[in-house]
């Protein structure tokens, strides 16, 4: 009898499936039979939501299924929302590749709920970064909500459902991952550092930072003089890390919105340099930071006093000054140490990320990469 039932139940499905998706339009789409649920919202929907609906699987099957073929703003382009709602959808997709998964235009309607108390969900957003961020890449959100609402400013407090907390977590997580999205904001910036030259003077860093995610994309060493050159190699370094293996585990923003210079003793190259790259189009924001205590501004925002250990000494970014006592390097000797102090920054900040992103960066971010790696 058991197995009767289940052979009928079959039966009824397909019948549902004749009646409602009659060309196989939604199982196609989907790669497999839709169940009843999906069937009943499908045969709900207007054609120009199904229309929507098919796109928007399909954009979402080659996102999961073909990584790094799309970025993120391509992606959304192409299922019509903004690049923000692409990645809530993206999500709830990878969680439950259903028909419910794909947005608010595939949702029947319901009632609102109650209203929410305003100081409660004031509190609640005032700790909700701090929770989080603590939590790191790997924690669960039912862990997040259930320290979010032990906190000891929320005790006794009439709290939302626990479906809007988990809503609250989420779009804060949504945030924070955004802010650590490579290439929005790139830094070029210069600092001496605790390596000698052979005269005894100290080595300067010139790197390609990045202010959102906290990585060293690239640098070189070079003179304060010639900071147009020694940005050049950085830019070229930069280029050459984004295509090495490593760097596919970076998550990348979908554009960039700035880059900012710190100019060396040589402002007028790096002036004409922002004069030829404006004369060329459209393309980021390029700014030239030019006076004031400027030396190490960016490194110290993403790597503070040490890049992976080794020191920095922003004070003495243009001083000639002379030191008789530690060990002497030469440009080549210098670059590996370097090396070695950026590839542990580096590593540290992939592992307390959150962020994810598409997996290639954007064009304009490779553009303007190039345009001051060929200056």
């Amino acid at each position: 009898m058991a197995r009767r039932n289940r052979i009928g139940q079959t039966d009824i499905r397909s019948a549902a499936e004749d009646r409602l998706d009659p060309d196989g339009a939604l199982r196609a789409a989907l790669g497999r039979a839709p169940d009843e649920q999906e069937l009943e919202l499908w045969a709900g929907m207007p054609t120009d939501r199904r229309l929507a609906t098919l796109a928007r699987i399909s954009v979402l099957r080659r996102w999961v299924d073909e990584p790094g073929e799309l970025t993120a703003a391509e992606a959304a382009r192409e299922a019509k929302v903004a690049v923000s709602r692409f990645y809530e959808i993206a999500a709830a997709w990878k969680a439950s590749s259903t028909l419910h998964s794909l947005g608010t235009f595939a949702k029947r309607p319901g009632r609102r709920g109650s209203r929410l108390d305003g100081d409660v969900v004031n509190t609640i957003q005032s700790i909700l970064p701090g929770v989080v961020a603590s939590g790191g890449r790997e924690a669960k959100v039912s862990r997040l909500v259930a320290q979010l609402a032990a906190d000891p400013r929320l005790v006794g407090a009439d709290l939302p459902h626990v479906n809007t907390l988990r809503t609250m977590v989420e779009r804060e997580r949504r945030r924070q991952r955004a802010e650590q999205l490579v290439g929005l904001r790139p830094g070029l910036d210069a600092s001496a550092c605790e390596l000698l030259r052979p005269d005894g003077r100290h080595h300067i860093m010139f790197a390609v930072v990045d202010r959102t995610s906290r990585l060293i994309l690239g640098f070189s060493v070079g003179e304060v003089g010639d900071s147009r050159s020694a940005y050049a190699r950085a830019s070229r370094d930069a280029l050459r890390r984004i295509s090495a293996p490593e760097a596919a585990a970076w998550p990348w923003a979908d554009g960039t919105q700035r880059i900012d210079v710190v100019a060396g003793a040589d402002g007028d190259a790096l002036m004409s340099l922002r004069a030829r790259y404006e004369a060329g189009g459209t393309g980021p924001f390029f700014g030239i930071v030019g006076t004031g205590r400027r030396f190490g501004r960016y490194l110290k925002i993403v790597a503070g006093d040490a890049v992976g250990g080794l020191r920095l000494f922003r004070a003495r970014t243009e001083s000639d000054a002379v030191s008789d006592s530690g060990l002497k390097y030469n440009d080549a000797d210098a670059t590996t140490a370097i090396e070695l102090g950026v590839a542990k920054h580096n590593a540290a900040v992939m592992a307390a990320s959150v962020a994810e992103g598409s997996a290639r960066p954007a064009p304009d971010t490779l553009r303007i990469l190039k345009f001051l790696a060929d200056a």
